[in-house]
């Protein structure tokens, strides 16, 4: 079964997709649109918060998309992601142009 967790907003991004339940996902995509290129320097992050602990958080992908005049993105993991019950990903940017943006986080529920 396909999950996404989507965002829109024109301030800062701060989307979390927290995986339920007892089943595990596979994380297959993160995508975000920008309504223009950003002109101020800030990273946007994707990263894992693990429900195991700090010791397994993991910064996935940043990216400085003012530095390249970036207004889309797909971002899919290079090697399969297997998410945890009570792993969560984030999505963090600080949009100081305060473009409207969207993200959404695709991921595929799995047998544990």
């Amino acid at each position: 079964m396909i999950k996404q967790t989507m965002g829109a907003d024109n301030g800062a991004i701060a989307v979390s997709h927290t995986v339920a339940g007892t089943r595990w996902q596979q994380l297959t995509s993160v995508t975000l649109n920008l309504s223009a290129a950003p002109t101020t320097a800030g990273n946007l992050t994707i990263a894992l918060d693990s429900g195991q602990g700090a010791e397994y958080d993991t910064t996935l992908y940043t990216v400085d998309p003012a530095a390249t005049a970036m207004t889309d993105l797909l971002w899919q993991p290079a090697q399969p992601l297997y998410l945890r019950p009570g792993d969560t990903i984030h999505v963090a940017y600080a949009n100081a142009d305060t473009w409207l943006w969207g993200v959404i986080v695709t991921a595929l529920e799995v047998a544990p």
